[in-house]
């Protein structure tokens, strides 16, 4: 039975997987079941012994990707890179929207974020750790950290699709970092002045 367990959990993980590597070269239209079924070399029935349908394997990598945003943030604000803990933040989330367009676009839809609890709940983490970046910052007044890291998180979204439209080389990179800049500077005690 163990055995059993240990090959069902390498199937759902392959098929995971092979979803990403089909969400990452065609967008969601592209994960098909067949085309993961062929790729894990399984029949399309077995993957239904995982995942109910369509929809629910892409909420499955909709969290996945959640959780790995969460936790590249968290990893971003532990280091020594940065002067600020935001700016670690907010590098972090700019740059996974970089490295993983398809993914964040999936992550985005109203499919994926309405329709399932389980995904609306992994957006609410990230969100959480996203947000912590915010205490104790002296920039940030404490009665304010939640509607400022909020307002980011949202821009966020909209930042997103403009780093995705650069087309010329290292001109996603220079947006990034400009955003990142203008961040800092909203923050200023002389902007809120």
């Amino acid at each position: 039975m163990a055995d059993e367990l240990k090959v069902m959990g390498t199937l759902r993980r392959r098929a995971l997987d092979a979803a990403r590597l089909l969400l990452e070269e065609s967008g969601a239209e592209g994960v098909q079941l067949r085309a993961i079924a062929a790729r894990v070399g399984s029949g399309v029935a077995t993957l239904y012994h995982h995942f109910d349908d369509k929809d629910a394997l892409l909420a499955a990598l909709a969290i996945e990707g959640w959780g790995e945003l969460a936790r590249k943030i968290e990893e971003a604000m532990a280091s020594d890179r940065f002067a600020h803990r935001i700016d670690g933040a907010s590098t972090a989330f700019l740059g996974f929207i970089r490295r993983h367009p398809q993914l964040y676009a999936l992550m985005q839809t109203e499919q994926a974020l309405a329709a399932n609890r389980e995904v609306r709940a992994a957006e609410q983490q990230a969100f959480a750790s996203f947000q912590t970046a915010f205490r104790g910052d002296e920039r940030v007044p404490p009665e304010r950290v939640e509607e400022i890291s909020l307002v980011i998180w949202v821009l966020g979204r909209g930042i997103a699709s403009a780093v995705l439209m650069q087309a010329e080389p290292g001109a996603a990179d220079e947006l990034v970092r400009r955003v990142i800049s203008g961040f800092g500077f909203l923050l200023s005690p002389r902007f809120a002045g």
